[in-house]
C-alpha cells in the first residue's frame, strides 16, 4: 500500500525540516551533504537559500524498490518518532495539515528515502517558482506497542511522574555547539577508534545503577527492571543484587554490534537505547582521574547496550567489590547514519 501527496513548500537558510510538536532540535551536520535525523526530527539540504520547492511524500509499508532513476540524488536516514505525529515543513513554519503524517503508524522507527534533483541550479538563491525537486519516501521499521516501550513513550505516564522530555530537548537546543560539552568529542574525532576498556568502582543505590545525561539530568527513569537493564529516552537503570554499596563496573565501547560474546559472566541483557544529546555517564561511577566518561560520545542517535553481570566468591577475602557488571556499548544509528 501506498499513498502520494505532492506540495509546494516554502524553505529557508537551505532547510527543510521533519520534526513533531515538541523542542527536538534537527542536526546541524550532515554527512551526506543531503539529508540528517536525530530522534525525533530530521533535515533535508536544499540548494537555494529561500524559496519554494516542489516536494512529494510517498507513505509505503515497505521500503521502495528502484534505484533512484532520474534523480541526481538519493540518500537514506533512520527517523525515531516520539509521538507518531512527524511531519515535513520549511524551518520556522510551522507544522501544518499538508504535507501529510509521516509516521501515521505512531511512536517508533522509520525509514525515509530523499531523492533530490536541481539543488546545483542556483546555490543560495531565492527561488520564487520551484526548478528543485524532492521526493520523500517513509516506511515504517519498527513501530507498535513493543517499539513504544523500547523507547521509552509513556514512561513518565504510567509511573504518575512529569513529563520532561521538552526540558531535556530545551537543554539540547540552549547547548547548540555540542564539541564543547564536557565528555564528548568533537565532531572532527568522532569517527577515531573507541576510547580503551575501563575498570571503575560505582555505587548501588536502591538496587539501581543509573546512566543520565548530567547536565540535564530530567529524563524520566525507567521502572526498575526484572533483569539486569531498563531503558528510557536518555535514560538508562540497572538492577544491582544488593540494595546499596560498592559494585565493579567495566566498561567496553565497540564501533558496530560484537559478534562475540564475553566469557566468564552468569548472565548478560542486551536492549537499545535512545539519546537525544549524545552525553550519558553513570552517575555514581569513581575513577582515578574523578572524569565520568560519556558512554554515548558518538552523539545523538540510537545505541545498543549488553550488560553482563556476576557475583564473585563472597568467602574470598578481597578488597574489590563482591558484585561486578561489564557494560558494552555501541552505536547504532548517529544524526541519520550508520556509524563508521
Amino acid at each position: 500500500m501506498s499513498t502520494s501527496v505532492r506540495a509546494d513548500v516554502h524553505v529557508s537558510y537551505h532547510q527543510l525540516l521533519v520534526h513533531e510538536r515538541g523542542d527536538a532540535t534537527p542536526p546541524s551536520d550532515v554527512p551526506n551533504g543531503l539529508t540528517a535525523s536525530v530522534p525525533g526530527a530530521a533535515v533535508i539540504l536544499t540548494g537555494i537559500h529561500t524559496g519554494v520547492v516542489d516536494v512529494t511524500v510517498r507513505i509505503t509499508d515497505a521500503p521502495p524498490a528502484g534505484s533512484g532513476e532520474g534523480w541526481e540524488e538519493v540518500e537514506d536516514v533512520e527517523l525515531i518518532s516520539f509521538t507518531g505525529e512527524m511531519r515535513l515543513a520549511g524551518l520556522g513554519m510551522g507544522l501544518t495539515d499538508e504535507p501529510p503524517v509521516l509516521t501515521a503508524h505512531g511512536p517508533g522507527r522509520y525509514g525515509m528515502r530523499v531523492h533530490a534533483r536541481g539543488r546545483g541550479l542556483d546555490r543560495d538563491g531565492v527561488a520564487k517558482v520551484p526548478f528543485e525537486f524532492y521526493q520523500v519516501t517513509v516506511w515504517p521499521i519498527d513501530v507498535g506497542p513493543q517499539a513504544r516501550a523500547r523507547l521509552g513513550v509513556g514512561v513518565a505516564e504510567e509511573l504518575g511522574l512529569p513529563d520532561k522530555s521538552r526540558a531535556i530537548r530545551e537543554w539540547a537546543r540552549q547547548h547548540a555547539q555540542p564539541q564543547h560539552e564536557p565528555g564528548r568529542l568533537a565532531r572532527a574525532e568522532q569517527r577515531l577508534t573507541a576510547p580503551p576498556p575501563l575498570r571503575a568502582v560505582a555505587m548501588a543505590d536502591e538496587h539501581r545503577l543509573r546512566v543520565v545525561n548530567p547536565y540535564q539530568d530530567t529524563a524520566p527513569a525507567p521502572e526498575l527492571p526484572a533483569g539486569l537493564v531498563a531503558a528510557a529516552p536518555d535514560s538508562l537503570v540497572i538492577r544491582t543484587l544488593k540494595r546499596r554499596g560498592r559494585v565493579g563496573v567495566h566498561i567496553n565501547w565497540q564501533p558496530a554490534t560484537p559478534r562475540m560474546q564475553a566469557r566468564g559472566w552468569e548472565e548478560s541483557e542486551e536492549i537499545e537505547f535512545v539519546t537525544t544529546t549524545g552525553v550519558m555517564h553513570l552517575t555514581t561511577l569513581t575513577t582515578d582521574d574523578d572524569q565520568r566518561p560519556n558512554l554515548t560520545y558518538q552523539g545523538a542517535g540510537r545505541y545498543g547496550l549488553r550488560v553482563y553481570g556476576r557475583a564473585r566468591d563472597r568467602e574470598r577475602l578481597s578488597n574489590r567489590p563482591g558484585e561486578s557488571y561489564l557494560l558494552v556499548v555501541w552505536p547504532v544509528e548517529l544524526d541519520g547514519r550508520s556509524p563508521g
